[in-house]
């Protein structure tokens, strides 16, 4: 498999997104609590690389009625169009956004394809942005990143899910020259990578259809004659 673009978008710039379509508000609000921004961002890598993102923020009450006066929360498809075009070298699908007044928050849902970047032989890579996070396991396939960040002169503190599909093996967690978290795991990989059902099932079919286009061509038998 082939990434449509070598360089990894970065969960942190799906945030940037929403901070830039809620306008500069934000940076101007003092909440009590250091923190002016809390995300949540869940992640589930399947087995084409493919990554399904829930994207969670919590906002203050100033926050919130900023946000419900400006044209995003009446109009999701800017949401859309922004990060589609913050994404363009990606595909996203299955854009969804909903509001929770009663918590204050907003999640987004989406999908983008091939967000792991496949090295054959069954190994993967998957960066993030997040620089020099604190990282903690969670089970076998599955980590929790948290790091702080500035957007303005908003404090964010962004807490990241990330679960790699079933069967993933050999999880490491590294950063770059940067400082920022990059997760290497195998998954898939030589023969034993085909023997799925649907290829199992596939064969089987093709192998019927070849029996029975060679059963159709066998001769018939000669008739006996007739004295």
């Amino acid at each position: 498999m082939k990434l449509i673009s070598k360089i990894a978008t970065s969960i942190c710039f799906i945030a940037v997104v929403l901070m830039a379509q809620t306008g500069n508000s934000f940076a101007q609000v003092q909440a009590p609590d250091p923190v002016n921004l809390q995300q949540t961002i869940i992640v589930k890598i399947d087995n084409l690389g493919d990554a399904a993102y829930e994207f969670d923020q919590n906002m203050t009450q100033a926050q919130w009625e900023n946000f419900k006066n400006s044209t995003l929360v009446n109009d999701p498809s800017i949401a859309r169009r922004n990060m589609e075009r913050s994404m363009s070298t990606y595909v996203i699908e299955d854009f969804n956004r909903t509001t929770d007044d009663m918590n204050r928050s907003v999640k987004m849902t989406f999908k983008v394809k091939a967000m792991a970047e496949y090295n054959g032989n069954g190994n993967w890579t998957f960066k993030l942005d997040s620089k020099n996070p604190q990282v903690s396991k969670l089970a076998d396939n599955s980590y929790m990143l948290i790091s702080n960040m500035y957007m303005g002169n908003a404090l964010t503190q962004q807490t990241i899910k990330l679960y790699f599909p079933d069967g993933a093996s050999n999880i490491q967690q590294t950063t770059d020259s940067f400082g920022k978290a990059l997760f290497t795991y195998s998954k898939g990989g030589g023969l034993m990578s085909y023997l799925s059902w649907n290829n199992i099932l596939g064969v089987l079919l093709i192998a019927a259809a070849v029996f029975l286009v060679i059963r159709q061509q066998k001769p018939a038998p000669p008739q006996p004659k007739v004295a």
